[in-house]
């Protein structure tokens, strides 16, 4: 098992436990020496997502809904991969995109050195600080408040800045989606701001690997017929899914160029 996956049991044991586990019963469950979860509890705790207890682990209140933006960055990376470039095709030069603070837009983020007079607005602190450095993208931040796991700038004064702009793109991840219940998110703070970036956009892609598909969560987004495109790793499940995207197709003809 990867160093990381390994990690991130040992938060989701934690959850489910009522946040304090043992050494011992992490040793047990995730068939592994009491030495190499003594260094993972060490680094989780360097990366402020546990406080380590005597014989044990606490788990900390600011990790009890969302894993770390480190461990989604790394999580099914290649299928990440894969659907960041088959997004790219929908970008156009002179676009203004919102793209959110998800692991895979910020994959997508980095192709875009290849386009021209490019303007972005975008929640994500990691992808501002990316994008900065880009001198074909003009950058706006959002703003609001820092959440840090996700690193993603939420609140009022992130919503208001989103709504101030017109988009012609939304590049969209979630924590969830499925054909029934649409799109789903586990905090109400980036469901607010996501619902923003959608109402103002011209268009809207879906970016998810297949692992999230059948989730539900907390905050309904949308149904998959407020999306253009649904994009995953697989073409029979994006054509499956494509199939409830109609509607936006309809109301929205394609972008010249």
């Amino acid at each position: 098992m990867l160093a990381y996956e390994r990690k991130k049991q040992i938060l989701d044991f934690l959850r489910q436990q009522g946040r304090f586990v043992t050494v011992e019963e992490l040793c047990e469950n995730l068939y592994a020496s009491g030495a190499t979860i003594r260094r993972d509890l060490k680094e989780l705790e360097e990366s402020r997502l546990i406080r380590r207890a005597r014989g044990g682990a606490i788990l900390l209140e600011s990790s009890t809904s969302e894993d770390p933006l480190a461990f989604r960055e790394t999580q099914n990376a290649m299928k990440k991969q894969i659907i960041a470039e088959s997004a790219c095709k929908y970008i156009r030069d002179g676009m203004t995109l919102f793209l959110d603070s998800s692991s895979t837009v910020f994959l997508l983020a980095r192709m875009l050195d290849q386009f021209q007079e490019l303007k972005v607005i975008t929640n994500g602190l990691k992808t501002a600080l990316l994008l900065s450095d880009f001198k074909n993208v003009r950058v706006i931040c959002t703003g609001g408040t820092l959440r840090e796991n996700s690193k993603s700038m939420v609140g009022d004064a992130a919503r208001a800045t989103a709504a101030r702009f017109n988009g012609d793109l939304a590049l969209i991840s979630c924590r969830g989606f499925s054909i029934e219940n649409g799109v789903s998110e586990a905090s109400e703070e980036e469901y607010c701001v996501k619902r923003q970036f959608l109402q103002n956009s011209r268009r809207a892609l879906l970016l998810c690997d297949t692992s999230k598909m059948n989730v539900d969560f907390l905050c309904r987004l949308a149904p998959l017929s407020q999306f253009y495109e649904v994009i995953t790793e697989r073409k029979e499940t994006n054509d499956l899914c494509n199939q409830h995207t109609q509607i936006a197709k309809i109301k929205q003809p394609p972008h010249a160029g």
